[in-house]
């Protein structure tokens, strides 16, 4: 970065802020200066310039909360905090940052149909990134991580490369909420999920034997313990 553009950018951060001291909260043009500082503050992150990336996550999620669903700036502020939320992962990999972007990411993409300027703005780059990272994460079987990976299966349509592994994670969370609760119908699902999985692996695909051990594995489960299974599903019997 040129001693020029450190300057300029500088000069815009220091610009913003007394701007923002002018429009405290309440003023009519607050949250359009919160947006406009995060985004300096931004700017200079990613060029190396500025190292605070978590005030600029902040004052990003400060201008969400003023911009609410239906305000015409919901879909921008939404994609800036999703995309300093990716940043920050990559800085501290840390896995409630992939939670909320995956989560900003679900109710973002609605908003964004081809052809509108916020898409061209890389509104892809990000999700596919939110995808990759969340496909990473541990198992969670509670019913918000579950409610979650459906979101990300959601991304990555048919012949998306990060599918499979979605659709095998999701299995694997459904198995693991079978496991916890003895549901027939999240054994069934997980069943499913898990073939359709290495339905999209030809034979010779570097996963699909992974994915099948899985499948062979979910199949095999009320074999492996039907005393357990049974008490879970049907209870003691008396």
């Amino acid at each position: 970065m040129t001693s020029n553009a450190v300057s300029h950018l500088n000069d815009a951060v220091e610009h913003f802020q007394l701007v923002l001291d002018q429009c405290p909260a309440g003023h009519p043009d607050h949250a359009t200066t919160l947006t406009n500082i995060a985004y300096a503050r931004f700017k200079g992150y990613i060029q190396s310039h500025l190292q605070d990336i978590d005030t600029t996550t902040s004052l990003f999620r400060e201008a969400l909360a003023l911009h609410p669903q239906g305000h015409p700036d919901h879909p921008l502020s939404l994609y800036n905090l999703t995309t300093a939320l990716t940043w920050l992962h990559i800085t501290k990999s840390t896995a409630a940052d992939i939670y909320e972007a995956a989560r900003l990411s679900n109710e973002l993409l609605p908003l964004c149909p081809k052809g509108i300027y916020l898409r061209s703005m890389g509104v892809d780059s990000v999700v596919g990134y939110v995808i990759s990272e969340y496909n990473n994460l541990p198992i969670d079987a509670s019913d918000e991580g579950i409610h979650l990976r459906r979101n990300v299966l959601e991304f990555c349509p048919v012949r998306h490369q990060q599918r499979p592994r979605a659709l095998d994670n999701l299995a694997q969370s459904v198995e693991a909420r079978f496991d916890q609760h003895g549901s027939i119908d999240d054994l069934d699902t997980s069943i499913q999920l898990a073939r359709d999985a290495v339905s999209l692996c030809p034979e010779g695909h570097t996963v699909r034997d992974s994915y099948s051990k899985q499948l062979g594995r979910f199949t095999r489960v009320p074999l492996q313990s039907p005393r357990s299974y049974c008490r879970r599903q049907y209870g003691d019997a008396r």
